[in-house]
């Protein structure tokens, strides 16, 4: 059955901001957006806010809480689409999330806060069936609670996956972890503003130091060579993360760490012009190497084949 919306003009005096009941947000954290304050002066709301009546000719916000605090600050009233009263509130916190859907995909926490909301009404296995598709999972119970476990975070790491700082498959991987292991991680993370591939690497890699040499993550990043590291004035953040990566490689894998420093030094001394270039197998599984030459065309390949194949062929001989 169709839902019942009416537009209508309200006093912005009987719209409490204040109700969080449908909000897909962490109560307090928004705030003011200058840009779409600008947008409003420039073209007025295009998108009416979604309120519902709550009695006393007072309403409360289903969506569009920004909008309505943008508009607030130069006028009195707006337009509005108006939900029936006895609209249910399931239904009703299906319409917040719609309204959201229609201009962008949700966040990771946005999602997670509408489905522990929705829990408030329903069974978990009827939110599962009924919303998880909509936000792209399957509609089974032990998805739902792979994204309610977002919610178990300390608001800095909520926000940073909401901001998408922080890697949403991250932030529940630092959940298993103790609360000081997982505030330092994230402080590396954040400080060094870490791409995705690197965040997982970052805590996957610190999680296996610590379980092998049975100690805690915050014991293996009180590591000299990584403070001087995050110290080093004159390096800005993606470099101080390159130098992170490597100094997390050369702690998990110290041999591969050195064949790699041998490598290099054994690259260096065979002095290569710039056409040609020298690689050793994936992790230095073999000991044979391949040397790459670049040519110019066909003609030039052509040309030098004969010299390379007697010395091809006398290589195979040894």
């Amino acid at each position: 059955m169709p839902l019942q919306l009416r537009a209508t003009r309200l006093p912005l005096d009987q719209i409490d901001l204040d109700d969080d009941t449908f909000a897909l947000t962490i109560p307090g954290t928004e705030e003011n957006d200058p840009s779409l304050e600008a947008s409003i002066a420039r073209t007025d709301i295009l998108q009416p806010p979604i309120v519902q009546e709550k009695g006393n000719s007072s309403y409360r916000v289903v969506a569009g809480r920004k909008r309505l605090r943008a508009v607030s600050a130069s006028r009195t009233a707006c337009d509005c689409l108006v939900l029936a009263a006895n609209t249910g509130p399931a239904n009703t916190l299906a319409v917040a999330l719609e309204e959201t859907c229609i201009s962008r995909q949700p966040t990771a926490l946005e999602k997670a806060i509408f489905l522990k909301k929705a829990l408030q009404w329903l069974e978990e296995e009827e939110v599962a069936k009924r919303f998880l598709p909509l936000l792209g999972a399957k509609g089974e119970v032990y998805q739902l609670k792979r994204f309610l476990k977002i919610l178990e975070l300390e608001e800095p790491l909520l926000l940073a996956v909401h901001n998408g700082s922080l890697d949403d498959g991250v932030a529940r991987d630092l959940g298993d972890v103790p609360f000081g292991d997982r505030m330092a991680l994230f402080d590396l993370i954040d400080l060094l503003k870490l791409s995705v591939s690197n965040q997982k690497k970052l805590v996957s890699g610190c999680r296996e130091m610590a379980k092998r040499h049975d100690t805690t993550i915050i014991n293996v990043l009180d590591d000299q060579q990584l403070r001087a590291i995050l110290a080093h004035e004159a390096s800005n953040p993606p470099q101080k993360a390159g130098q992170l990566m490597a100094w997390l490689t050369s702690i998990r894998s110290p041999r591969l760490q050195e064949a790699e420093k041998e490598f290099r030094a054994f690259r260096g001394k065979l002095d290569l012009p710039k056409q040609v270039d020298l690689h050793h197998t994936q992790s230095f599984e073999k000991d044979t190497m391949t040397l790459e030459i670049e040519f110019a065309n066909g003609e030039q390949l052509q040309k030098q084949w004969p010299a390379l194949r007697e010395i091809i062929e006398a290589n195979s001989k040894e």
